[in-house]
């Protein structure tokens, strides 16, 4: 299970009309099944099960912080920052996610942080403009229920609901 597959796979699943949170589900699904053949089966060393643990967490992440940004951006239009430049938000793992060491029932813990205060630019003349901090609050909440929420697909990481976003 490499990222290139799963992101082969999350394409099919778009095409054939999954939502983002449950293409991602799915792809959760594929690559541990894939995961325990090779463990099971094929005896795969710990370092490649961390690896591709890992790589689907990175992947799911990236994913729908692309999609959640979309999302905002459509209502909202894009953060910026005072000087008129995008404001970015990231996302930074701890623990087993930081150190790359993701196991099959590894949690995931995320730091939320962006650069730079200011307010979106809105839409159609200037309307539905947020700060910057209620659009990425907004976007982490987005972030939490596509990686998170327990759906009929499952879930595809526990997220700890503690984490916050930060300037």
């Amino acid at each position: 299970p490499l990222r290139g597959h799963m992101q082969q796979a999350s394409d099919a699943l778009t095409e054939r009309g999954y939502a983002m949170g449950d293409a991602l589900r799915v792809v959760r699904q594929l690559v541990m099944e894939r995961l325990v053949t090779l463990d099971c089966d094929h005896q795969a060393p710990l370092a490649d099960v961390t690896t591709a643990v890992t790589q689907l967490a990175e992947f799911a992440l990236d994913k729908a912080c692309v999609h959640a940004r979309a999302e905002l951006e459509a209502v909202h239009g894009a953060p910026l920052g005072p000087d008129g430049t995008p404001a970015r938000l990231w996302v930074m793992g701890m623990g087993k996610l930081g150190a790359r060491e993701l196991n099959v029932s590894s949690d995931i813990d995320l730091i939320y942080v962006y650069d730079a205060d200011g307010e979106t630019r809105g839409t159609d003349e200037g309307r539905n403009k947020l700060a910057n901090s209620e659009f990425f609050a907004r976007m982490v909440k987005i972030l939490y229920a596509l990686i998170g929420d327990i759906t009929a697909h499952g879930f595809v990481f526990r997220v700890d609901l503690a984490a916050r976003a930060h300037r």
